[in-house]
Formats: C-alpha cells, sequence, structure tokens
C-alpha cells in the first residue's frame, strides 16, 4: 500500500531533496560510496543514511527504473539491474581479463573463509606451494594486504577485497556463511 502526502499523491511520486542529492552523489561517484560520507553530504547522522537509501531503492522499483542501490559492507553504488545485462552487454566493449585458474579459485575461496590468513597458512591448506596464485589474487585485486601475523617473521596477512564483493554478489563476507556458499 503506497503512502500519501498532503496533496494525495504518492510519496515515490518524487523524491525528496535528500535522497535526490543521495542519487546524484551515488551517480557522479561511479564507485561505491561509504556510509560515513553520504552521511556528510546529506548533512544527516548516520544511522539515518539507510533510511535514505530505501526510500531511493523504493523509487526505483515503484517507477520501474532499470537502476537499483548496491550495499557493499558500508558503502553502496549505484548499478543497473542484473536482468538488463543482456541488453546493456553489446553497448560496452570491454577488455575481460582472463578467468582465474582453478588453483587461484582454490586459494581465493581459503582466503575468503580463513581471513585474515597467511600465505603460509594457504599453502598447509592446498598442500602446495601458493606464491604464483596470491601473487596474481593481488594483481587482479581481489585480495590485499590487512596486517602483518604476531607469528615468527611476521607473515603478511591476506583478505579479501570489495573487488572480491562485487565479483561475488557479496554485501559482506559474511553472507559466505549465511549463504552456506
Amino acid at each position: 500500500m503506497d503512502s500519501f502526502n498532503l496533496d494525495g499523491n504518492s510519496v515515490l511520486d518524487r523524491l525528496s531533496r535528500k535522497e535526490a542529492v543521495a542519487e546524484a552523489l551515488l551517480f557522479a561517484a561511479g564507485s561505491p560510496v561509504r556510509e560515513d560520507e553520504l552521511a556528510l553530504v546529506l548533512k544527516i547522522r548516520t544511522d539515518e543514511v539507510a533510511g535514505v537509501i530505501e526510500r531511493l531503492s523504493a523509487f526505483y522499483t515503484a517507477h520501474n527504473s532499470g537502476l537499483m542501490i548496491k550495499q557493499i559492507r558500508d558503502s553502496y553504488q549505484l548499478a543497473s539491474r542484473p536482468e538488463f545485462r543482456d541488453d546493456l552487454k553489446p553497448h560496452f566493449e570491454q577488455v575481460t581479463s582472463s578467468p582465474l585458474s582453478r588453483s587461484a579459485l582454490e586459494a581465493l575461496t581459503i582466503i575468503a573463509y580463513n581471513q585474515p590468513i597467511t600465505r603460509g597458512g594457504v599453502e598447509i591448506i592446498r598442500g602446495v606451494n601458493s606464491d604464483s596464485v596470491v601473487s596474481t589474487l593481488l594483481e587482479r585485486g581481489l585480495i590485499c594486504e590487512v596486517g602483518r601475523s604476531e607469528s615468527p617473521g611476521r607473515p603478511m596477512l591476506y583478505g579479501t577485497t570489495d573487488l572480491f564483493l562485487k565479483s561475488a554478489n557479496l554485501s559482506s563476507i559474511d553472507e559466505l556463511k549465511t549463504n552456506n556458499l
């Protein structure tokens, strides 16, 4: 059931100033915008951002828009709806990198489920040297250095990136456990 304002029009007929500014910021950024950045621009508290985003998303849905808002951790990004992928595909000549090897996918899975983890930790689980695949995952931006272990030699710890979440269509790494992937 739609809510109505004093004019008798659905509140989904138009965007409020804050929703329009949020939309403009998400569009102009072209990449995920953190909740605290949205709050700063919108001049609202961080805990109010989700409400603005929900109303903007409802507006897109009510108007059968080709746009949607994706949440990636504590950030939001304006995106096209997945159902329009095939329609848009011919208009984007994008060079795609070769798919990840089975070894790289295995290492990425290990890192995603066990992060933060050292290269040595990945090797123990895989049972083979993982220098090359970890380097590949770093180059592709799917993992990053997240700190150093307290163990002798203080080896580097690795974790997944927002690009990994985006590629896996996840909002947060916690979804791996809840989706039983």
